[in-house]
């Protein structure tokens, strides 16, 4: 079956943080474990979804990129065309 560095599903839904009344893991925790083969800790995974939303403000620069794309413009161009419009901005 599915495996996450070595883990099966069942146990990472078993370790990984949830939500308050949730079953299974968090998704920030999923990645948190894909990127650094480390269990999250709550706060770990609070950590990085304030990070996550911190960081999701797409600039108003690629939206008008894409705006002015032609309709017919394949979907994984515009992807390709927006991550490097986004390059400027990283840091």
């Amino acid at each position: 079956g599915i495996r996450y560095r070595g883990r099966t599903l069942q146990e990472c839904m078993k370790e990984l943080p949830k939500a308050p009344g949730g079953k299974v893991g968090l998704p920030e925790a999923s990645f948190w474990l894909l990127l650094t083969n480390e269990m999250p800790s709550e706060a770990d995974t609070k950590a990085l979804s304030e990070e996550l939303h911190r960081r999701s403000t797409v600039p108003q620069q690629v939206l008008q990129l894409i705006d002015g794309l032609p309709k017919d413009t394949h979907p994984m161009t515009q992807l390709a065309m927006a991550l490097l419009a986004l390059q400027p901005g990283s840091s």
